[in-house]
């Protein structure tokens, strides 16, 4: 996707704690002129790993990233589209669990037809269920003790992840 991608992609995922390559691939593509739009979960069941993910809100923001936070329910949707090229449906969040030690399983449908329709579906998503997060919105800029509860979670559940994802890593 990052490789290929030259207008536009749009990720949506349920736990979003990219590691160092994927945060660099995302940031490559935005730096190259992609519009790169996130959709996340507003509401979660796991309160820790929302305080994590938006730990990560200034580094999207500060790479011109676009975040959306779905508001209707807890989300669990993992879809991703790129150019009107290319889609991923399936069971993959990104962060390191899924990418090293989970079993999981997406459909990669590269064709103009269904692309379209995915980024149609995820459009009318942000339209009607989302809020725009922005620098001015953003629930970790303004509180200084927020800010550092959502970088201990963000610290804890990462550096957890890495100790149970150390041995995949290896393979």
């Amino acid at each position: 996707m990052f490789s290929n991608a030259e207008d536009h992609m749009t990720i949506m995922c349920r736990y979003f704690l990219p590691g160092r390559f994927f945060r660099k691939r995302l940031a490559l593509a935005a730096k190259s002129g992609v519009k790169i739009r996130v959709i996340l979960a507003g509401r979660s069941d796991i309160s820790m790993a929302k305080h994590a993910e938006r730990y990560l809100y200034d580094w999207l923001l500060r790479n011109n990233i676009e975040i959306y936070e779905y508001q209707d329910t807890v989300l669990h949707a993992k879809m991703a589209t790129y150019d009107s090229a290319w889609t991923t449906v399936g069971s993959y969040n990104v962060n390191n669990i899924s990418a090293y030690a989970s079993l999981e399983l997406n459909l990669d449908i590269k064709d103009d037809v269904a692309a379209n329709e995915a980024g149609h579906i995820m459009n009318t998503i942000i339209k009607k269920h989302c809020k725009r997060i922005t620098k001015e919105n953003n629930p970790a800029a303004k509180n200084f003790f927020k800010r550092i509860w959502q970088r201990f979670c963000y610290s804890f559940i990462n550096n957890t992840l890495n100790i149970f994802t150390f041995y995949f890593k290896q393979e």
